[in-house]
Order: structure tokens, then sequence, then C-alpha cells
């Protein structure tokens, strides 16, 4: 895993997401389908403007310069509306894979977890919420592939991860065993997992290859041009630290500076 994908992580997402979708829909059943949702969250202006991200930007209004209509103008007793406070932001977008059969029935959700997701209170609260919808309907899986925030995976797998000295995990939730959860541990040294995807008790698991999609989006995202001399945040350990510059001169890329 390259740990320094999180300084483009909304693009990642997004390219993740479709990579996952088109990959896992060939290997369906026929009459399974698996299709991105999505959440809009708006983002307004609070006490606090800029905890938010994105950032909301309040300008003063501006003269409309537009050019003299060509109709004649309007009667001078026609009211002038005032000029508003223009706020310029962009909604955050929380997007998610649901596989459900042709009768519309939700089979399966894959999540891919964000930084927004493990570092802010209030997205994870939204977060964890969704989970405990998904969960007893649906089978879940979740893969954390970022290394920024608190663990959001169930304590048990948090205990396992921990165990395992992993920076990234996936956690399987299958509907037809509500007890127990399958684990992958996933070092930052560690090729990531093949991931059995379950569906339907009386399916077999698709498998999910992470390890492709993830080179298919350094590729297609052009991440070898991420500027790799600035730490990383979380800092990585010693030993992982020296493996990350060793791969950077191997690959011919810029050794990160120490932290």
């Amino acid at each position: 895993m390259n740990p320094f994908f999180e300084r483009r992580w909304r693009d990642a997402h997004t390219r993740l997401i479709t990579y996952l979708s088109d990959a896992l829909q060939e290997r369906l059943p026929p009459d399974l389908i698996i299709g991105a949702e999505e959440d809009t969250i708006a983002v307004s202006v609070g006490e606090k403007p800029a905890t938010y991200r994105p950032d909301v930007q309040i300008r003063e209004p501006w003269e409309l310069k537009d050019a003299a209509p060509a109709t004649a103008p309007p009667p001078p007793s026609a009211p002038v509306a005032t000029q508003p406070i223009r706020v310029l932001g962009d909604d955050e977008i929380e997007r998610w894979l649901e596989i459900r059969d042709v009768a519309g029935r939700l089979i399966t959700v894959i999540e891919l977890l964000s930084p927004s997701n493990k570092l802010e209170s209030t997205d994870r609260d939204r977060y964890l919420a969704k989970r405990r919808a998904f969960i007893g309907g649906a089978s879940v899986v979740e893969i954390d592939l970022v290394r920024r925030g608190a663990w959001l995976l169930p304590q048990a797998v948090q205990s396992v991860l921990r165990q395992a000295a992993a920076c990234y995990g996936v956690c399987v939730f299958r509907a037809s065993r509500p007890g127990e959860h399958e684990v992958y541990p996933i070092r930052l040294r560690d090729k990531l997992p093949n991931v059995g995807i379950p569906l339907r008790p009386t399916d077999a698991d698709v498998v999910c290859e992470l390890q492709p999609l993830i080179d298919q989006c350094h590729e297609r995202g052009r991440y070898h041009l991420l500027d790799y001399r600035l730490p990383l945040d979380p800092p990585l350990a010693p030993e992982d630290a020296t493996w990350a510059g060793q791969r950077l001169r191997q690959s011919g890329l810029w050794t990160p500076i120490a932290s």
C-alpha cells in the first residue's frame, strides 16, 4: 500500500469505488447488481467555518457587469433586488457500493473508509449510525486503507489489528453469521489481500482482489507525480520509513524527508 495516497484520497476514493464496482460486477451471479450509492452532506456556515471540510468562503457582493440588454430598460419605478452576500462552498459527498437482487433487496454493502469518517466526530457518528442501519439486514464489508484518525471497526476487530501491527484492515460482517467478523490485517509492506465478499447464503463468495485495483488507481491517477519529499501525517514507524525510502529510490521517486 502507498501511504502517500492519502494526500489525494478524495480522488483515490472516487476511482476505487468505480474500479471495485466494475471488477465485482463481472463476477456476480446474473441476477445480482452492484451500484454506487451516495449521500450529499451540506456544508454550511457556522461559528467556526474553518473546521469544515471543504472550507466555506464568504465573499462581499460584486457588481454584475453583463452587457447591456437589447430590450428597453425597466421603468424607473421597478424594484431593485437587494444584493446578497454570496456563499461559496462544496458539498461533502459520501459514496459506497450496494449489491442488490433484481427485486431490489439489499444483499451486501461495501464501504471504503475516508479520513473524514475517522477524524471528525460528526462524520464519525454519522458513519457509525449508517453502519448500524445496514447490519442486521445485509452483509457489510468495510475497507480501511487510510492511516489517519481512529479505528472505526468493532472493538474486537481493532484488537486483532493492533496485535498484528496493522496499518490498514478489512472487516467482513456476514448477515448469516451475526456473532462474528472476518478480519484481514494489512501491514504497510504486505500485499493487499483478496477479500471474500459475501452474497446470499446460497451463493459462493465473490473475490475482490484489492492490489490490482490500487495499482490501477496509482497508474491512472498518475500518483507518481505526488511530492514524495513531504513528511507523512502520521509519520511512519522507523522500520517502515526505511523500507518506504528504499522503495522510493528504487522507483526513481524522491526520498521522503525524515520526520
